[in-house]
């Protein structure tokens, strides 16, 4: 009887699957076994791609030839470009590759506090998409994972991690020279008391009113504002070169820059002690309007 339910539970796996393959016509989403044989990839999608509108991933795959095992990760590219309205998440993922879900159209995002690492422009030019909340089990969080999204119009990022990396969050302005006109509606972003970096080009190019900070006013404060610039290297050799030698650095803003940074109409710092409006050189601190 053991058997039996176990080849039964086996074949209800596969038929889960390929029900879903069913549902979305041509395209067919894959699996791949890890190298250590211990869990299972979900890979990518073959066939038709556009015909792939929503999905829920099983927590648990089989093959048929290597038995049950969980589905721990996302590849890079496994998703990116499918017509991807809806997908649910299991609580057995724990890496989303880089650009796993870019160029889809996912309205709402659950992320479960299984995953860890979310990859460099993990959703970026998701333009349908209108929220996020990144759980604190999150402590890697990619540069340009969410660039670009259009549509987003509240970001929580509650993720244990100390750096905000480049294009996070960015978006597109409209721009005469670049020909860009991206309607960006993020306005509000929460942002952890583990944050220290920030990249000057995480958040920008939104129209952003409130940034929500899980620490105080003084904590705030130190976190340092930062960008990478290319360099002539400059030493004995540097004159027979026939091609100058570049190294990148990174650069921080000091306190003046840092408040020029922030200095933006309508923009409020909320704190958990106090609220922090930047303007005409100096930061201005009144009691937060909401204390935890």
């Amino acid at each position: 009887m053991k058997k039996i339910l176990a080849i039964l539970s086996a074949v209800a796996v596969a038929a889960a699957g390929a029900l879903t393959f069913s549902a979305c016509g041509s395209a067919e989403v894959m699996y791949s076994l890890s190298e250590d044989g211990t869990y299972y990839i979900l890979s990518g999608v073959s066939g038709n791609t556009s015909a792939l509108k929503s999905y829920e991933i099983p927590s648990v795959y089989d093959d048929g030839e290597h038995g049950q095992l969980p589905v721990t990760q996302i590849a890079d590219e496994a998703f990116m470009g499918c017509s991807l309205g809806q997908i649910v998440i299991p609580d057995s993922i724990t890496h989303i590759g880089d650009r796993a879900f870019a160029y889809t159209y996912l309205i709402r995002l659950e992320i479960p506090e299984s995953v860890t690492y979310i990859g460099y422009a993990a959703f970026a030019f998701s333009s349908s998409l209108q929220e996020v909340t990144i759980p604190s089990s999150v402590t890697q969080l990619g540069p340009y994972a969410f660039a670009y999204c259009s549509s987003l119009e509240s970001a929580v990022v509650n993720a244990n991690i100390d750096t905000l990396y480049v294009g996070t969050f960015q978006g597109i302005v409209a721009n005469d020279v670049s020909g860009l006109y991206t309607n960006t509606k993020l306005t509000s972003i929460s942002l952890p008391a583990t944050l220290k970096y920030l990249h000057r080009d995480s958040i920008s190019g939104n129209f952003l009113t409130d940034i929500h900070f899980a620490g105080t006013a003084d904590e705030w404060e130190d976190v340092q504002v930062f960008y990478a610039e290319e360099r002539v290297v400059e030493d004995d050799e540097a004159e027979e070169r026939d091609e100058p030698e570049t190294e990148v650095v990174t650069v921080y803003l000091d306190e003046e820059q840092t408040i020029e940074y922030f200095t933006v109409e309508g923009l409020t710092i909320h704190c958990t002690d106090y609220d922090l409006v930047y303007s005409a050189g100096q930061i201005i601190r009144t009691p937060a309007s909401q204390v935890e």
